[in-house]
């Protein structure tokens, strides 16, 4: 190694003086060349004649010259470590460019950017830990001179141990110590600086967007080839239809003979709701619902009558908003609903209701509420201070005191006010939640219903009900004295239900 050393050493000294004698032979070849060409400040002089030699001896000083002062001005030392930036940042750039790349669905740890070298990435600043590391004697260890170093492993050179983050540090430090003392005029920026900066909260983290490299999606035959006919644009559809159905059964066998007696049933109720709703996302909504629900059980005990109706609800309601403030809403609604079948009393032919026998119709002007969260919950609320309301009975048959209609009448005609309320809520994972309030009056008389639906599913087709309604009407004339207002109906069931 040392006879290899001398031998470059030699090598570049002889060239070195191979270059001055040339140059000294150039410069002093002619005798008409009175003074020197170059002085110490590097300014020119009028020079005599023999101009084409002259200019070309001229010519190959300067070269020699500025080859001298570009070699001499940046050091091997400044050249590794602009190299080592040059290259940190290249593959700092490549990895940016790896993690953004929409073919990798996870980035492997080996590719994701080092925060250990941030001090060389960002602008030039001024940290006091360089310095502080540099007059610290925590790393220093006194030097025992009985002791005689590994001679081999003193000449190779020692790759520090760059697996943690101190380490890393510290060798980061050293570079920056250099880079203060050599050029200090670069340094922008100091540490205090950026003392004061907090990081940003949750709330003000914006997640960066996958840069979504469309041109890898298109075929490299059609590149460059797409006009405006072949351009297909979407037109938004603001119209949104839903439903669901359901059809449930259940049974009671009791023995002729059973000690305590009692009867034998068996209900079937089947039900549908179908949602056609607008909602242009900025002012107007408009929403149309039309909902039936039929249920028959057994009547042994009825002698005229093998069936009876448990349910029978046929009700259309449309709601128009238009947005006031966040969830409020200027609103026009209606509602009408009626019912499929005939109902008979028990042991008689006297019929108590109808198709459109009876028959309500509502119309109100207000302000509608609505709360809705992560499709979990979804409330409405619907205030009309003005509202109409038409009861009528079309059957002869049937009795319409039975129904808010005085004697004699088929029509009644009423103006007050109403407040309808709508919920429903995903409790639970399996367990939903559907309610509907009503509560109109004329003030002077009050019609209130209260409408529950607990759904308990088992899977996507399978589920048990609970129907819970009650109902309050003061304008109904009591049989019995001892009669109460307040009405109350409940079934609980199990079949099939789906929803789409």
């Amino acid at each position: 190694m040392k006879t290899l050393g001398m031998f470059i050493t030699m090598s570049f000294l002889i060239n070195e003086t191979g270059q001055a004698k040339d140059l000294q032979d150039l410069t002093l070849a002619n005798d008409t060349i009175t003074e020197s060409i170059i002085q110490a400040g590097g300014q020119k002089k009028a020079l005599p004649a023999d101009t084409a030699y002259r200019k070309k001896t001229t010519d190959i000083v300067k070269a020699k010259i500025a080859q001298a002062q570009q070699s001499s001005r940046i050091s091997p030392a400044v050249k590794d470590f602009q190299a080592l930036l040059y290259n940190f940042r290249r593959d700092y750039q490549d990895m940016l460019e790896r993690w953004d790349d929409i073919y990798l669905p996870e980035a492997p740890s080996w590719i994701r950017s080092n925060p250990d070298f941030y001090k060389f990435v960002v602008p030039a600043t001024y940290y006091s830990e360089p310095i502080e590391q540099a007059f610290s004697i925590d790393d220093w260890k006194p030097v025992i001179p009985f002791i005689k170093g590994d001679a081999r492993k003193d000449s190779v050179f020692q790759v520090p141990d760059l697996t943690r983050s101190a380490e890393i540090d510290k060798e980061v430090n050293k570079q920056l110590l250099s880079f203060y003392l050599q050029y200090p005029n670069l340094v922008s920026k100091n540490e205090s600086e950026l003392k004061g900066i907090e990081p940003l909260s949750d709330r003000m983290r914006v997640k960066r967007p996958k840069k979504e490299k469309v041109f890898y999606l298109v075929n490299a035959a059609s590149q460059g080839q797409v006009r405006e006919k072949d351009l297909l644009v979407m037109k938004p559809n603001f119209w949104s239809f839903s439903g669901n159905g359901y059809a449930q059964f259940s049974q009671n066998y009791i023995s002729d003979n059973w000690y305590k007696g009692g009867e034998s049933t068996v209900s079937l109720l089947s039900g549908a709701v179908l949602q056609l709703n607008y909602d242009d996302k900025q002012k107007i909504q408009f929403e149309n619902k039309l909902e039936w629900k039929l249920g028959f059980i057994s009547a042994p005990s009825d002698t005229v009558h093998q069936y009876k109706t448990s349910e029978d609800l046929l009700r259309l309601s449309s709601k128009f908003g238009y947005k006031a403030i966040t969830n409020w809403y200027y609103t026009v609604s209606a509602e009408f609903k009626t019912q499929f079948f005939s109902n008979y009393e028990t042991n008689s032919d006297n019929l108590v209701s109808s198709f459109f026998s009876p028959a309500e119709l509502n119309i109100g002007i207000g302000m509608d509420y609505k709360y809705t969260k992560d499709a979990v919950c979804n409330l409405s609320v619907l205030i009309n201070p003005f509202n109409y309301t038409r009861y009528s009975v079309a059957s002869d048959r049937v009795d319409p005191t039975k129904f808010n209609i005085d004697a004699g009448q088929k029509v009644k005609n009423q103006l007050g006010s109403r407040v309808e309320a709508t919920l429903k809520w995903i409790v639970l994972s399996g367990l939903t939640w559907e309610s509907r309030f009503s509560y109109t009056t004329n003030y002077e008389q009050v019609l209130s219903e209260w409408e529950n639906t607990f759904t308990f599913a088992f899977n996507k087709y399978f589920s048990t009900k609970l129907f819970v309604h009650t109902r309050f009407d003061d304008s109904v004339t009591k049989a019995n004295p001892d009669d109460s207002y307040f009405q109350l109906q409940e079934l609980l069931s199990f079949g099939v239900s789906y929803t789409w």
